[in-house]
């Protein structure tokens, strides 16, 4: 009579069906960072407008905020100083209008960058879907499902948030920045040529950070594709492996 066979084979098909994708892209960086940029400003092209207004609505609220310190040094070095109480309560109530002016112009920047940033990755996810329906068969052959899903929802969403906020955080701090130093070296070319010194070394450190950041974020989206990818064709399909 013969024993009947081993199941030793089972880990082996086991494992090999949790082993997920079997390519997995690699993510890189791009080629030529202008023209990426540029194909991505075509798609702010629609919205100049808009992305005026915010641009403006940035320099008034950085300068409103530049403005609240030095009603604040004023009010201290003349009124306070001097006893000046009514001049003391026309300074906070400049301070106070400022601060709220400056908070209402910053909420609408990013109300309307945020509208702006919708509408232009809405364009993107359909030119991008697009062309998805004009691949070979072959392409999704090679490329997991699940990373497909990764690149149309991750990436895009990580775009969105370099559209509609890091750039107005950029654009408000370059502006403060420059505010600052010309308020410094107004008051004190001395003081303030030796608090430059120290900017060579904020370059360095700030490029050092980044540079291990972008490799961060780029092994982050690789294994949000790779686990995306066993989601969508391990997990998705166990009930049909079941059946």
């Amino acid at each position: 009579m013969q024993a009947p066979k081993s199941n030793d084979s089972q880990p082996n098909i086991r494992a090999q069906m949790a082993r997920g994708p079997v390519r997995v892209t690699k993510i890189e960086k791009a080629q030529d960072s202008r023209r990426a940029i540029a194909r991505l400003l075509r798609y702010l092209s629609p919205y100049r407008v808009g992305l005026v207004l915010v641009c403006a609505l940035v320099i008034l609220y950085t300068l409103l905020g530049l403005a609240g310190p030095y009603l604040m040094g004023r009010a201290i070095d003349r009124f306070i100083a001097g006893k000046d109480i009514p001049g003391l309560v026309r300074t906070v109530l400049l301070m106070l209008g400022a601060y709220v002016s400056g908070n209402l112009f910053e909420a609408v920047s990013a109300w309307v960058m945020a509208a702006i940033s919708q509408g232009a990755l809405k364009s993107l996810r359909r030119d991008l879907f697009a062309h998805l329906q004009t691949l070979s068969l072959s392409f999704f052959d090679r490329n997991p499902a699940g990373e497909l899903m990764s690149r149309l929802t991750n990436d895009i969403d990580a775009i969105n948030q370099a559209v509609s906020q890091n750039v107005t955080s950029l654009l408000a701090s370059v502006l403060s920045l420059g505010g600052i130093l010309v308020a410094m070296f107004i008051l004190n070319a001395w003081l303030a040529l030796a608090s430059v010194l120290v900017v060579p070394l904020m370059f360095w450190f700030t490029n050092f950070v980044a540079r291990y950041t972008r490799k961060g974020f780029r092994g982050l989206q690789l294994h949000l594709g790779e686990l995306n990818g066993v989601m969508e064709e391990a997990i998705s399909g166990q009930k049909v492996v079941k059946a």
